[in-house]
């Protein structure tokens, strides 16, 4: 069941350019860890810890006031915690470079593996971090929504991180003065055209929070979560139960607000009226800051972290910088060639990540992350050989870290791929999609491991549901290509039957007339027969399989990058997938079965010499110990 936004205990309702190297740095850097953070710190322990501290009792709120939220990020959230403005423009230069650009005093950075916080200490006012606890409470509500309506989002993110932090509490629902402002010196939107926004909206502009859409998002989410009137009548809860059964925003507000116009009044009036409602909530719960383990950081652990830091801003020559310096410092440790390897793979050059990940699981201390991308890597990397280790860098990884949802869904698909472990592949994709139910593709890739089992029909039906919960554009153009992959593999199954009937008939009628004929006359198969290999697109992207009597049919779908055109001698034909070439050998094109679409009409198939540049799939045999991906039985066009 999905937890919903008001099922919740009451709250008390109150009126109203280069980065200088660290090795010439002097600084003493030190590790925090509570029991939901890491921060790392040039300010010293003390406030190491509290700013720790902080983000366990923010944290607290949303555990103590909605215990159905699933609160695990499922991959830590490092925090630099840096003491002055200097250190800060030393992890985020982009902002200074530019004149007359904002300096930020954080920053909230999400990553596959890794979520990121950079933080300076040296601050004044009750909640210095507003930027950063508004883009954590938008992880929290994507950990456990697949979309929210722009304005919802950001109302929340707005609401929550507009908090006070103390000793024992967070005051939560304060009023946002420059929000006031903003509301009180321009025309709102109408009603109707706030809540059908969308990311493509004009009224909608991630940069700039100081905006009408925010202010207006902000105290709509206000009203609703705080004015006790629309508390009683759980208007929140009612708008987003019939949002997540229509999603249509315009209809869902009808149904929870009533007449729009109306609801437009009250809402303009509350948000004019600076007379709020705030709560208190108490973080008690949270651990004493006493307690947190701290340590102090060598000069490797702090630069090969910055590393991953850089590599997650999108600052390359920053990132090998870093990663230079932690190597040379350390050629042993276990997080410099890791965050080398994690620079490597975001620039899809995955021989260099596979080969840096690999020394990184080899050495002392190496992380989950360290062997879900060893894993990843040589998938990515060499989708026609795909190494069993893969399994098992994908097996430590989930034991390291059994929140971590990529490699779950990892591992689903390489277990999908035999007969015999596909119970597990079924459980494992499961298990990715209740630990990160806002990612559809999650969902996407259990129906495909469904598929992949042959239980067609609950993959259908598992399609169809993902249509219906597809919000964005991406979102429903990848449940629309799941459900025609659900009717192709349906269509293919139902051949494959019919050959087998086929098969099966020719068999028995040459048994009923070998009475007559030679008892020495062998049976033959039917000629013509062929049986469909399993078709996935589900990631990460490798050849799926249909066993054989004899041999294991594989395919794999991609876009032709050159062909040699040979009639009568061999020749190769090179795919790329996910940006990596695999190439193949076929006998002659004599020999090749080359088919347009699903009902394998060889006479509309394109000439050789038209291929390149067109999508296909190619059915081969894996072939071990050569210097291509497999011999080429298949060509079919689509």
């Amino acid at each position: 069941m999905r937890p919903w936004l008001l099922a919740l205990p009451i709250l008390l309702c109150l009126p109203t350019v280069a980065v200088p190297s660290f090795a010439a740095s002097r600084d003493f850097w030190i590790e925090v860890r509570s029991p939901h953070f890491t921060v790392i710190s040039n300010s010293g322990e003390k406030e190491a810890r509290r700013v720790a501290d902080q983000f366990e009792q923010f944290r607290a709120v949303f555990e103590k006031s909605f215990p159905q939220l699933r609160l695990e990020l499922g991959r830590p959230l490092i925090i630099f915690a840096v003491r002055n403005e200097e250190s800060l423009k030393n992890m985020l230069p982009a902002y200074w470079e530019s004149k007359g650009r904002a300096h930020p005093s954080g920053i909230y950075v999400s990553g596959e593996e890794r979520h990121f916080v950079a933080v300076r200490t040296n601050l004044e006012g009750e909640n210095p971090y507003e930027v950063v606890y508004h883009e954590y409470t938008h992880a929290i509500m994507e950990l456990n929504f697949r979309v929210l309506p722009v304005w919802l989002g950001e109302g929340l993110a707005e609401y929550f991180g507009n908090s006070s932090i103390r000793e024992n509490e967070v005051d939560i629902g304060k009023i946002s003065p420059h929000h006031l402002r903003v509301l009180q010196e321009n025309k709102l939107i109408p009603v109707e055209a706030l809540l059908a926004a969308d990311s493509q909206s004009p009224y909608y502009n991630e940069e700039n929070r100081v905006s009408i859409f925010y202010a207006e998002s902000w105290a709509i989410v206000h009203y609703l979560m705080l004015n006790p009137d629309a508390r009683k009548q759980q208007l929140l809860q009612k708008f987003i139960t019939a949002w997540d059964v229509s999603g249509n925003q315009a209809e869902a507000a009808q149904q929870a607000f009533g007449d729009l116009k109306k609801f437009s009044q009250i809402t303009e009036s509350y948000a004019r009226a600076g007379n709020f409602y705030m709560a208190k909530v108490n973080t008690s719960v949270k651990s004493d800051p006493r307690s947190y383990e701290t340590r102090g950081l060598s000069q490797a652990e702090v630069s090969a972290n910055r590393a991953l830091f850089f590599v997650h801003t999108r600052r390359p020559k920053e990132a090998e910088s870093s990663i230079v310096e932690a190597l040379q410092s350390d050629p042993t440790l276990s997080l410099a060639h890791e965050a080398q390897g994690v620079l490597a793979y975001t620039k899809n050059e995955f021989g260099p990540a596979e080969a840096s990940f690999s020394k990184a699981i080899a050495l002392p201390s190496p992380t989950f992350s360290a062997y879900y991308f060893a894993a990843m890597s040589q998938l990515h990397g060499s989708p026609g050989a795909v190494n069993p280790d893969c399994v098992g860098e994908l097996e430590k990884a989930i034991a390291m870290n059994a929140q971590f949802a990529p490699a779950y869904a990892g591992l689903a698909s390489l277990y999908s791929m035999q007969k015999e472990t596909q119970a597990k592949a079924l459980v494992l994709a499961k298990q990715a999609v209740e630990l990160e139910v806002g990612n559809l593709q999650y969902a996407i890739n259990y129906a495909h491991v469904l598929l992949n089992a042959g239980r067609f029909a609950d993959a259908k039906t598992l399609a169809v549901r993902i249509q219906k919960a597809a919000r964005t554009p991406v979102d429903k153009e990848n449940s629309d290509q799941l459900l025609a992959s659900v009717d192709e593999f349906d269509l293919h199954a139902k051949r494959a039957a019919e050959y087998e009937e086929r098969a099966k008939r020719a068999a028995d009628s040459r048994s009923r007339l070998s009475a007559f004929d030679s008892p020495a006359a062998p049976a033959t198969s039917e000629p013509g027969i062929k049986h469909p290999a399993t078709v996935a697109d589900s990631a990460p992207q490798t050849p799926q399989s249909l066993d054989r009597s004899n041999r294991t049919e594989y395919m794999v779908e991609g876009i032709i990058a050159a062909a040699e055109c040979n009639a009568n001698t061999s020749g190769r034909v090179t795919l790329t997938v996910n940006g990596s070439p695999m190439r193949f050998l076929y006998p002659s094109l004599a020999q090749l079965q080359v088919v347009e679409g699903l009902t394998e009409d060889s006479g509309n198939a394109p000439p050789c010499q038209d291929w390149k540049g067109k999508r296909v799939r190619l059915f081969f045999y894996k072939t071990k110990d050569k210097p291509y991906s497999g011999e080429l039985q298949t060509v079919q066009f689509f």
